[in-house]
């Protein structure tokens, strides 16, 4: 039965689930202190693997300097950046900009209009070249290439020969301290050589009291 017309009393909402009170399924002050300290714990041990990891990179920056030299870190983003499609376009572009600069600027650098065209360099020499880098970086040895082709042989030749520098390199890191030179004593022209110079250390003695 409807509502009288004119009536003032307004229909009575029941809802289908009451709404939660102020408070409902809050943390107790204890709680959200307990909380707290375990992700304390947790930041603490990934801040200390962060800084280990920052420490690691820093000292990975700086043997690569001392061994390569003061551009090591420059040079090996850009062998990262060419592992990908989208760098090697990008760090291609960037150079032909660099390159028509160097023009602009009187450098004889050459009239060509691009520094990068078709790759001309033969099957054999370019699988060879693949495969020595993969020897020296350390990587899987499975050429690319199908078995029946020279392709594949010459990848396997150059990862034996990027190996090889890998072992030479090895080698004369754990080389024995007797066959390196050994370091320049400061004091060795301090006094006289004795079997060269025994007649003026005869003469330097004092005369024997009698």
């Amino acid at each position: 039965m409807g509502r009288p017309k004119g009536s003032k009393n307004k229909p009575k909402i029941v809802p289908s689930e009451a709404a939660p009170s102020a408070g409902h399924n809050q943390l107790s002050d204890e709680q959200v202190q307990a909380l707290f300290f375990q992700h304390k714990k947790k930041y603490e041990a990934a801040l200390a693997v962060k800084k280990k990891a920052d420490a690691d990179f820093k000292n990975a920056c700086k043997l690569a300097k001392s061994e390569i030299g003061d551009d090591a870190v420059e040079r090996i983003k850009y062998a990262l950046e060419l592992e990908t499609e989208e760098g090697e376009a990008k760090l291609k572009a960037r150079m032909e900009r660099q390159a028509e600069v160097a023009r602009w600027m009187g450098l004889p650098i050459g009239a060509q209009a691009s520094l990068f065209g078709e790759d001309r360099t033969p099957g054999d020499e370019r699988a060879f070249g693949e495969g020595k880098r993969a020897g020296m970086e350390g990587k899987e040895r499975r050429p690319p290439y199908d078995a029946a082709t020279s392709q594949f042989r010459k990848w396997l030749e150059g990862y034996d020969a990027g190996q090889e520098v890998n072992r030479s390199l090895m080698a004369d890191a754990i080389k024995p301290l007797s066959e390196k030179a050994p370091p320049a004593d400061p004091f060795d022209d301090a006094f006289p050589d004795e079997a060269s110079n025994e007649d003026e250390w005869d003469r330097a003695a004092p005369e024997p009291v009698h």
